[in-house]
């Protein structure tokens, strides 16, 4: 009796969980493009995935925001102004629920200054919310 009720609860969590699946496919592609435009340095194409109450960001233990589409700009420019990326790898991205939904995802950046050889290893979250229009972003935090 006990392995059928576990067998049940096993295939009622299996039934739930496929219309997360669907939601972490759409994320991840959200995330492809996220690195892909962290990786081109893309203030402007960042901040058009942006929620509508602006994007609130923690850099090197400073949190500002949230900010206006063109301060937000102004602040990925800078963050990204005389660095060069060496590479964006794609980390976690799940849903974490709630009305409207929310999720996160990871980048791992590796950068360096212009002129040396140094890599720099970061972790950039971002936090996002979904809408008619599909997942923004609420907020970037940079970890070192």
């Amino acid at each position: 009796m006990t392995a059928r009720v576990g067998v049940i609860a096993s295939l009622l969590l299996a039934l739930l969980a496929l219309p997360a699946v669907a939601q972490d496919a759409e994320l991840d592609r959200v995330l492809g493009q996220l690195g892909a435009n962290w990786a081109r340095g893309d203030a402007a194409a960042l901040v058009d995935l942006g929620g509508r109450a602006g994007i609130s960001f923690e850099l090197r233990g400073e949190r500002i925001g949230p900010l206006s589409s063109r301060q937000a700009a102004a602040v990925l420019r800078r963050l990204f102004d005389g660095r060069e990326t060496l590479s964006v790898r794609h980390g976690m991205a799940q849903v974490v629920g709630g009305s409207p939904p929310r999720a996160f995802g990871e980048l791992a950046w590796v950068t360096r200054v212009a002129g040396t050889t140094i890599p720099e290893h970061s972790t950039v979250l971002f936090a996002l919310v979904r809408d008619r229009e599909g997942w923004r972003i609420t907020q970037i935090r940079l970890i070192q």
